[in-house]
């Protein structure tokens, strides 16, 4: 799988359900859609941010555009740091490509 780039457009995937529990955010694999049991994710503040944008329209540069609005964080960071992130949602299939994916993406 090559890495995602900020064009890409994701979707959270239906194996996983995030959910503030207190002050933690944590995203839960739903065991009857095949998903690991192992992949629990507790996400801090900014990654909470960007799972709530990650819904098949926003592409990743749009999402980077509002974390830079909403966070003390430079762009080229914050889009080093999306990457990463969506790197690892992609690795425990969190994500799946979005309807709007571009075309001749291998993700997609």
């Amino acid at each position: 799988m090559s890495e995602p780039s900020l064009a890409d457009i994701f979707v959270r995937s239906d194996r996983m359900v995030g959910r503030k529990v207190a002050d933690e955010f944590i995203l839960v694999p739903l065991v009857g859609r095949g998903a690991d049991v192992d992949s629990i994710l507790n996400l801090n503040r900014v990654g909470a941010f960007i799972w709530e944008r990650l819904d098949g329209v926003r592409d990743g540069a749009a999402v980077v555009d509002l974390v830079v609005e909403h966070f003390a964080v430079d762009h080229a960071q914050a889009s080093a740091d999306y990457v990463e992130f969506v790197s690892k949602l992609l690795s425990v299939h969190a994500l799946r490509a979005g309807p709007l994916h571009r075309e001749g993406n291998p993700l997609g």
